[in-house]
Parts: C-alpha cells; sequence; structure tokens
C-alpha cells in the first residue's frame, strides 16, 4: 500500500503544470469559429487598486492557412469607460471588449493579426486605463504564445475616444511597450486647448443654442464664433447639441486635474480624426502642431466626419444617450448616422503603419482628404 501511495505522489508530480497546479488569469472562456479565425471570450482578472477584478475579454487568432497568422498582436482600447453598448432604441446589443470590431478588430484578424481587447468598465482616467491595459497586454500575449505556439513578434495598439487617449500616452512611453500606435478620435491631444474650448463653449452656446435661437443664420457673427471655438464649420451644427447643451454645467464644475500629455512619443504614430469632430478635433489639431519629433507622427483628417463613424454600430450608442437620455431634438441624433466614413482611412492607415514599423517605410504626410479617397 506504502508503495502505491509514493507511485501515485510520483505520477501527480509529473502531470503538466497546465493540467495541475496552474494558475490562469483567464476563466469562464469559450472558444468558437469565427470569420478567418478562432475567438475566445470570458472573463480575464486584472488589478484595480490593489485588488483583483474580472473584466471581460476577447481574444482572437487566424486560423491556420492563408494567410494564417503574421506573428504579431493588435491590442484594441474602446472609447468611454466601457459597459453596455446599445442600439437606438435603448436595447443592449454587445459589450465594451468587441466595441472596436468595426474599427480594427475584423479587420486585423482578416490580414493576419492576432486581436485583443478587454472590457476597462469603470476605468475613467487615461492613466488608470493605461495601466490595466500594459497588465492586459501581458496576459494577452502569454495567452497568444500558449495558443499560438510563440510570443507575438510585435504588438500594436489602436484607440478610439479615450481608448485614444490612453492610447496617446502609450505612445509616449519610453519604454515603448507597444511596436506602434494608430489613435482614432484620441482624448487626451492638448489641455490648454481643452480648457479653451470648454471655457468658450460655455459662453457661445446659450447664444446658439437652437431651441432658443430658432432659425438663425449659418452667417450670424455668434455662429461663426461657436464654430471657431469647437473647431468644425458651420455646416456641422446639427451635432453641436450633444456637446453644446452640457457646455454651461461641465464648465462650471470644478476641473479634475488631468495630466498633460508630453508631446513627444517614442514610436511611429498616425492618427485619425473627422473634420467635423467637435469633441476633440481643436484638441488633435493643437497636438500635431507640437508633437515631436514631427517626422514621427501623422495626422490625417477625414472631411464631414464626425466623432463615431456613421458606418460603426457604436454610433447608435450615441444616438440612444442624445434622443433618450439628454432628451435632445431627434435631428441630433440622426445627424450621427448620416455622417460620413472615416473607417477606411483607418484601416489604410493602419497598413501604413505596419509597414513603417517593420520595413522602415515612412507613412504618407499628414493630409485632409474626403471620405473613402485614398491617402497620398
Amino acid at each position: 500500500m506504502r508503495g502505491m501511495r509514493m507511485l501515485l505522489l510520483i505520477a501527480a508530480l509529473l502531470v503538466p503544470a497546465d493540467r495541475a497546479t496552474a494558475q490562469t488569469p483567464f476563466s469562464g472562456v469559450t472558444e468558437t469559429a469565427v470569420t478567418n479565425g478562432r475567438q475566445f471570450k470570458g472573463q480575464v482578472t486584472l488589478t484595480v487598486d490593489g485588488k483583483p477584478v474580472g473584466k471581460r475579454f476577447v481574444l482572437r487568432l487566424p486560423t491556420a492557412g492563408a494567410p494564417g497568422w503574421n506573428g504579431d498582436l493588435v491590442i484594441g482600447a474602446h472609447g468611454g469607460s466601457g459597459g453596455n453598448n446599445f442600439d437606438r432604441a435603448g436595447n443592449v446589443i454587445g459589450t465594451d471588449e468587441t466595441a472596436l470590431d468595426d474599427v480594427i478588430g475584423q479587420h486585423a484578424l482578416a490580414r493576419g493579426f492576432a486581436y485583443a481587447s478587454f472590457d476597462r468598465e469603470g476605468a475613467i482616467s487615461a492613466p488608470g486605463g493605461l495601466q490595466l491595459t500594459y497588465e492586459f497586454t501581458d496576459l494577452a500575449k502569454a495567452e497568444v504564445a500558449r495558443l499560438g505556439g510563440r510570443l507575438p513578434s510585435r504588438v500594436y495598439l489602436v484607440g478610439l475616444s479615450m481608448g485614444g487617449g490612453i492610447t496617446r500616452l502609450a505612445a509616449e512611453d519610453p519604454r515603448k511597450v507597444f511596436a506602434g500606435t494608430l489613435i482614432v478620435a484620441g482624448a487626451g491631444g492638448d489641455l490648454v486647448t481643452r480648457l479653451n474650448r470648454m471655457m468658450r463653449m460655455s459662453v457661445g452656446w446659450p447664444l446658439v443654442d437652437p431651441r432658443a435661437h430658432i432659425g438663425m443664420s449659418a452667417s450670424n457673427p455668434r455662429m461663426t464664433a461657436y464654430a471657431e471655438a469647437v473647431g468644425t464649420p458651420v455646416e456641422a451644427r446639427r451635432l453641436w447639441p450633444y456637446t453644446g447643451s452640457g457646455a454651461v454645467a461641465a464648465y462650471a464644475r470644478p476641473q479634475v486635474a488631468t495630466e498633460e500629455t508630453t508631446g513627444r512619443i517614442q514610436v511611429p504614430t498616425l492618427e485619425v480624426v473627422g473634420t467635423w469632430d467637435d469633441l476633440v478635433i481643436r484638441e488633435v489639431r493643437a497636438y500635431g502642431a507640437r508633437v515631436e519629433p514631427r517626422a514621427s507622427h501623422r495626422l490625417y483628417q477625414v472631411e464631414g466626419a464626425w466623432h463615431m463613424s456613421g458606418d460603426d454600430d457604436g454610433v447608435m450608442s450615441f444616438q440612444y444617450i442624445a434622443e433618450s437620455r439628454m432628451k435632445l431634438d431627434k435631428d441630433v441624433a440622426d445627424a450621427m448616422g448620416e455622417g460620413p466614413s472615416y473607417l477606411p482611412t483607418v484601416r489604410e492607415a493602419f497598413g501604413y503603419l505596419v509597414r513603417w514599423v517593420e520595413k522602415g517605410t515612412p507613412a504618407p504626410a499628414s493630409q485632409t482628404i474626403a471620405p473613402g479617397a485614398r491617402l497620398k
């Protein structure tokens, strides 16, 4: 009997660690086949305020064969602070770990990249979001290695809106965690410009609010002054109420201390933004004017595009919030969905970023283009 117990003990010690004692940060994982690859979804344990917290994640690997996995990984950083996504009627249609699927997730997988993202739900600051993103990236790299047989050769970060602000901080980090970064309608461009915009909006919005000034001419000096304050043309005024309606109250609240970006990027960084994006356009342009080294940065502006691309299903959450929660006119929500797409430019820019990182070929110069036009 004693000899039998000894044999069992030895057998237990010989069981591979991943089957016996290894702890994994991923749980409740389900695997499904998707177009161009395999998808893994579940919970990942990350650290928030020193405590382990479960976050939703998605990870996809290309299937064998053409194109197969190219050995690289793309991390997606969603906008906002995370949680549910809605259709225009307020029905939940998803959560934020898949929020960038339309923007870059599906595109990256189809071109042979592994792709991973997680829902930062509850993380409301860019620095805090960056630390979570770093932690998730390390775990995603290890999981890709386990599933794909080797560590990713390079990791790229693509971020939208607040996720773009996180990506901006990562681009400036001397540790160079990511080989290259792509910022889409990104926050955090320039603190001084943002504060100036907020102040001018708080003064100017009551003078142009369509609810109080029905039929105001587009050439009215108050209208043109407000356009200058937010950085978009007067033709974009149907969209202004989304940010303008809360401008007075927002500026009256005590301003939360915000860390200014340095403007010193460490890796090739490309930005895409719409010229009608009154949420961030002035700050993005200000960042482009002060970034160093200028040779490592590109800014592509898409004429007439708003903060969310009209063909991104994420725009529906904005429409729901505008119409149902903020009680804005239906026309504001309509305008959000009618805008042109910047997604072709995002995907083209990503291709140029990869070529820049891998082959040393600089991306096309900063430029403003029509929707759907090719970069030159």
